[in-house]
């Protein structure tokens, strides 16, 4: 069977781009042919190339027909179904949360898939028939992710796996006041790991939702569940099993993630129930199991009997692209880019005015402080002129330095005549003496002219010196202040973007 699956990423490792791995080797491993889509493309795409799998970020590139689409996010998803419109689909969702993952109808889409219970809800929400809707919960390679030895009494090092942050704060400081070595990994740490089924052998106690919870308790970590959407508790042996059909996910985070809670779990460590809990993870959580089940659905959807006509799909097609279409009106696509991107969505006319005059009051707070720093930067002229100097002293000091070599040099002359006339020995000792003496004399009195230029330079490069370090230093306030002067600037110019974003789209639907 050749199976496409699509999804937004094949990049970091995170929790669709984790089944989306495993899922491909398990159906290769029993005999299967897996294409993958995705538009975002990374180093793990060409992981799973050196494995053999046909990983593509263009739908031109899929040049066989499949089989049966498996589509993951509606955008790539859509990308397959009007390549392919006569190819069965199914369409799993992973988020209860997001628009990406909810589902939308679709006549080749024949089955639907929930990895929970919270999106199975979701699913029926949006009009997925009961009948055709499956569960299937996550799994974990347990080749990759072996046990790790017995937990200590207490825990030692930490480790939090998230790919939001804003609990990040709450797990830091109840790691710190547990005595707990914290780490961190996941997409809002910009920390990611393509080992992490080696990072978690070192860790006692893990805090994560999802797919990553269920790692590390297969691993053997003790687990608490919480993240930046709240907060459920430490998994142990009372409450796995509910836990598992709920994923381990949203549906299960009911409070806020605080410091008090998360210390409350911390203390509820338990190195034998965190061991009962691995190998019912190990047990239920297998591979095989969730390879045999994707396999039963697709088999369902190749082999269901919906009559439904060529006008029909092309149809649905084309509801999704007005859905999922960039336009002017804010339909399914503005929450979808709000998603992946952080857009916001453009503010009414009154905010936008208010925007305005925050924006002009701004301005007209920088056009003073430029006024002023104008001031300034001016008055830094007679300061830098104070800095020449310093030129002059290094002008003077080559002078005297130049000055002490020729004496010395005549100097040495001197001494060098002085010394012939005492191996001569043709003249008169007396005389010798008397010569000796009277050179000695004026020798002593050129080594102290050069002394006292030599200090006298010295005094006058150190004064020069401390006065061109105050002068810098008053120029490097000036500069700070112009520094600051520019980053508002930028901070404004950023402001005002939106305004002009939103004049074109006004013009745009005025010419509409």
């Amino acid at each position: 069977m050749r199976i496409l699956i699509t999804n937004l990423f094949v990049s970091h490792n995170s929790g669709t781009e984790a089944v989306v791995e495993l899922l491909a080797d398990g159906l290769r491993g029993a005999g299967h042919q897996t294409m993958v889509l995705a538009p975002t493309l990374g180093d793990m795409a060409d992981r799973m190339r050196r494995r053999g799998h046909h990983v593509v970020d263009r739908i031109a590139e899929i040049v066989e027909k499949p089989d049966v689409i498996h589509g993951q996010h509606l955008t790539p998803c859509l990308t397959a179904l009007a390549r392919f419109p006569d190819v069965p689909a199914v369409y799993s969702c992973h988020s209860a949360f997001f628009e990406v993952e909810a589902p939308m109808l679709h006549p080749q889409i024949r089955r639907w898939i929930a990895v929970d219970e919270a999106c199975k809800a979701k699913c029926l929400s949006r009009g997925v028939p009961v009948d055709r809707l499956d569960l299937i919960y996550n799994a974990v390679d347990l080749h990759r992710f072996k046990p790790r030895l017995p937990l200590p009494s207490r825990p030692a090092r930490g480790l939090l796996l998230t790919k939001n942050f804003e609990h990040q704060q709450a797990v830091r400081e109840a790691c710190s006041k547990s005595n707990i070595l914290l780490d961190e990994l996941g997409p809002a740490t910009g920390r990611f790991s393509h080992q992490l089924e080696r990072d978690l052998l070192e860790y006692d106690i893990v805090f994560a939702t999802a797919r990553m919870a269920i790692e590390a308790a297969a691993v053997g970590c003790s687990v608490v569940v919480c993240d930046a959407r709240g907060f459920a508790g430490l998994l142990d042996t009372t409450n796995m099993e509910a836990w598992r059909q709920m994923n381990l996910g949203v549906g299960l985070l009911t409070r806020p993630t605080t410091v008090e809670d998360l210390m409350a779990a911390i203390s509820r460590f338990d190195a034998g129930d965190a061991a009962k809990v691995s190998a019912y993870f190990r047990e239920v959580a297998d591979v095989p199991h969730f390879v045999e089940e994707h396999l039963r659905v697709y088999n369902q959807a190749i082999e269901a009997d919906t009559n439904t006509t060529a006008d029909e799909r092309s149809l649905a097609t084309a509801c999704w692209i007005e859905e999922i279409g960039v336009s002017v009106p804010p339909r399914r696509w503005a929450a979808i880019v709000k998603e992946m991107h952080g857009w916001q969505i453009s503010p009414d006319q009154a905010a936008l005015v208010e925007l305005l005059r925050s924006n002009t009051k701004t301005l007209e707070s920088n056009v003073a402080s430029l006024m002023e720093l104008g001031e300034q930067v001016k008055a830094i002229g007679p300061e830098i002129a104070k800095i020449a100097p310093i030129l002059d002293v290094s002008a003077s000091l080559d002078r005297v330095i130049h000055d002490s070599q020729a004496r010395l040099h005549r100097l040495e002359e001197q001494l060098s005549g002085l010394s012939e006339s005492v191996v001569n020995g043709t003249a008169s000792l007396d005389r010798v003496a008397h010569d000796s003496q009277a050179r000695l004399h004026r020798i002593e009195g050129q080594l102290s002219g050069l002394s006292d230029s030599v200090v006298g330079g010295s005094a006058s490069l150190n004064s020069a010196a401390q006065n061109s370090q105050a002068a810098l230093h008053r120029i490097d306030e000036k500069l700070s202040s112009l520094s600051n002067f520019v980053n508002e600037s930028k901070r404004l110019y950023n402001g005002m973007i939106p305004l002009f974003i939103r004049k074109m789209f006004l013009r745009a639907r005025g010419r509409g």
